[in-house]
């Protein structure tokens, strides 16, 4: 558990590293300070729930010769309320869901909140290139499915490639 507590974090260190630069498409970074180095695919919507846009892009994130896989949300702002989750959910199965906190502001803009990311092993990485990712994030905002397509895998790993 501890070892994934530090794979979440650093993870999440790598995610506010590219904020600036989600809009823009995918890309990669660095941070010689912490040592990490990533990948970031393109952001798309991935909900098409009524009143709330989802959107979604994929990192991968090295740390010294750990890899680390994740789906990264964020809530399009709406004027409504923001949205709270505490699980994600694939086929009846947990996983492994970490709820991001802040305000989803860079330089000035605030036009995307942070939700969370769901962190994703080998097997359901190479799975969800394939067939990409069906969830359901659940919490006190209630439930919403969620389907990230595999384009957003497959243009991580394949800038990953270079890592």
């Amino acid at each position: 558990m501890a070892h994934q507590a530090m794979r979440a974090d650093a993870i999440l260190a790598l995610t506010l590293l590219i904020l600036p630069l989600m809009a823009c498409g995918g890309g990669a970074l660095s941070n010689d300070r912490s040592a990490i180095s990533g990948v970031y695919s393109a952001q798309t919507a991935i909900s098409d729930h009524p009143h709330h846009v989802l959107i979604g892009h994929v990192i991968i994130a090295d740390h010294g010769a750990r890899r680390t896989h994740a789906l990264v949300i964020g809530q399009r702002r709406d004027g409504v309320h923001r949205l709270s989750f505490d699980t994600a959910w694939r086929d009846g199965v947990m996983l492994s869901f970490r709820k991001e906190h802040g305000t989803g502001c860079t330089h000035g803009h605030c036009r995307d909140g942070p939700v969370g990311l769901i962190l994703l092993d080998r097997a359901l990485f190479l799975r969800a290139q394939d067939e990409g990712l069906i969830a359901r994030l659940t919490g006190p905002s209630g439930a919403i499915d969620i389907y990230a397509p595999p384009a957003l895998f497959i243009e991580a790993a394949e800038r990953a490639r270079g890592l």
